[in-house]
């Protein structure tokens, strides 16, 4: 029965784990790259609720994926679909294509490794609840 621990909780506890972590290291890892400067991933999250006014709303997906981390465990399902449309939402950053700033707008070069950290969380805490709800399953089917 050790394995439906592992397959369950354990693994759960530990991609969710290292989750946190991830979505801590895209902080500071480079976020976007304009033709003015080089944003830390920290620079977007305290700027991308002005996203909107770019025509993006990637920045909203934050909400979505620390609920989707908090909740993992305890409302899988809540999770899985927090995580899910945090992951769609989060897709819209690659339709931006200018930055506004103080004088103008910054053309976007690309996207820098703290994007595509921030993105590889979604499917991390989606599988990480997945896998709390199969343990969830388990343990009512075995009562």
């Amino acid at each position: 029965m050790k394995y439906k621990k592992l397959l369950g909780e354990d693994v759960s506890g530990i991609i969710l784990s290292i989750t946190v972590v991830a979505y801590v290291a895209s902080l500071l890892l480079t976020g976007i790259v304009t033709s003015n400067e080089v944003m830390p991933g920290w620079g977007v999250l305290l700027l991308g609720w002005l996203g909107p006014l770019a025509g993006s709303f990637a920045w909203f997906a934050n909400p979505l994926l620390i609920f989707a981390m908090y909740f993992s465990k305890e409302k899988p399902s809540a999770a899985k679909l927090a995580a899910f449309f945090g992951f769609a939402l989060a897709l819209t950053a690659f339709g931006l294509k200018t930055v506004p700033n103080d004088n103008d707008s910054a053309t976007v070069l690309g996207f820098g490794a703290g994007c595509y950290l921030w993105l590889a969380c979604f499917p991390a805490v989606f599988i990480a609840s997945l896998l709390s709800g199969r343990k969830s399953r388990v343990l009512s089917a075995g009562e």
